[in-house]
């Protein structure tokens, strides 16, 4: 059909023809305009997958995220979890409720479409571990805190150095490791009694300030032996400036080291910007009757956080916590060479024990270990024993939190062993 009129009529001819099509109600045109072929037309790209979600590890009591990243346009998303809907769970990510232990082994998919179809990723496991101390539990060694449990939210280099006797430190917002134990101890092997013979190594790892976690200070100090009752108890101890303070309830301590011979001690703390309420008692007990002491103490919602070997005794600080006053905890206690702390350590995790303390058990260098889990918590923790700094930073990375390092200078490819728990 040809839609073309021909310019060849007189003038007064192509004026009738336009006014008699003016006239009409209707015009119909059969295939002669683009504009008005029956084509159907759409912007919409298929929905495709570029980023599967992943397997997913978290302790009890925690949320975890599962994530798809997808191409297309108008895309719309819908979770499931075995296999079921999950209700409102319509964007690119999903946040789970708090994790209980039946949710372990369940399977997480998305549906991914839009006009021109849809496409489901592949099931991604979610593995359920041990129970989570309560959020803001400063007594468990950041285990499982935010600033851990999903990788440590660097800001800067990390710092391995020494606290020199009578001296105090403190870095914040930062994580710092609990003084290395083990080898040769802090003080070598002849006491020096003006108290200068003594240094505590230690690390810390600068933080990122985030709205979601609380501002951590690493606190390190040392007097002399003789004002260790009265520094424990002084909030203006020591005089850093900025009330970073052992003492505070803000605060508890997470290594202590007593060297009467030298006339020395040292601790580290950690300190929360927003939590309060931990109380602080102090024990000495003979070695022997150490763990029903540790029992006794689990038994009372108490944790022991420090520990170390005074004078032929084990002199240990623990804590309760206004916040958490009738969690019943076991408590098992540990001595092991430094070459065999590594593999004790995992032992107690294993058992479902967080390592909640490290320090010197006695004048040869042997450690002791202190784990406390919730009564009945007997399911296995992850751990790692890292060396190195490659084996460290993939333990910061998976959210392994630093519950002690080990010093054998036995090993002389590397002495040091960090131990992380999730």
């Amino acid at each position: 059909m040809d839609c073309s009129t021909p310019n060849t009529l007189p003038s007064r001819a192509r004026f009738a023809l336009l006014m008699i099509a003016l006239s009409w109600t209707a015009v119909v045109v059969s295939g002669c305009s683009p504009s008005h072929r029956n084509v159907p037309y759409t912007s919409d790209t298929p929905a495709a997958i570029s980023n599967q979600p992943v397997d997913e590890t978290i302790p009890m009591g925690l949320s975890v995220t599962f994530a798809v990243t997808a191409s297309g346009s108008s895309l719309q998303y819908q979770w499931q979890k075995d296999g079921a809907a999950i209700a409102g769970a319509t964007s690119s990510s999903y946040v789970t409720p708090a994790t209980t232990y039946a949710d372990t082994g369940s399977s997480y998919t998305v549906t991914v479409s839009n006009a021109n179809g849809m496409v489901t990723s592949n099931g991604a496991t979610l593995t359920v571990t041990a129970r989570a101390p309560m959020t803001g539990d400063l007594r468990f060694q950041q285990v499982d805190a935010l600033s851990t449990v999903n990788g440590w939210g660097t800001a800067g280099v990390a710092l391995t150095t020494n606290l020199p006797a009578r001296a105090a430190q403190d870095f914040y917002p930062s994580l710092g490791t609990s003084f290395y134990v083990g080898s040769n101890g802090s003080c070598g092997t002849t006491p020096v009694t003006d108290g200068t013979g003594c240094s505590w190594e230690f690390s810390e790892v600068p933080l990122a300030v985030s709205s979601s976690s609380p501002t951590l200070l690493a606190g390190y100090g040392s007097d002399v032996f003789e004002d260790f009752q009265m520094d424990l108890q002084n909030p203006a101890w020591p005089a850093l400036g900025n009330g970073a303070s052992p003492a505070s309830a803000q605060s508890v301590i997470t290594a202590l080291d007593l060297e009467p011979a030298d006339v020395l001690f040292a601790l580290s703390w950690v300190q929360s910007s927003d939590q309060t309420g931990f109380n602080l008692t102090q024990n000495t007990v003979a070695p022997a009757a150490l763990q029903a002491a540790a029992t006794q103490e689990g038994a009372g919602s108490r944790v022991i956080t420090a520990i170390s070997y005074n004078a032929g005794q084990i002199t240990y600080l623990s804590y309760g916590w206004q916040a958490d006053t009738s969690t019943i905890y076991e408590s098992e206690i540990v001595t092991a060479s430094p070459t065999n702390a590594p593999t004790a350590a995992a032992g107690l995790a294993a058992q479902g024990f967080i390592i909640t303390a490290t320090g010197s058990a006695d004048g040869n260098g042997n450690v002791l270990l202190v784990g406390t889990r919730v009564q009945g918590d007997i399911m296995p923790r992850p751990f790692m024993a890292a060396q190195g700094s490659a084996e460290i930073q993939t333990m910061m990375q998976q959210g392994y939190a630093n519950v002690g390092v080990i010093l054998d200078l036995s090993n002389q490819l590397d002495p040091y062993t960090y131990l992380g728990e999730r």
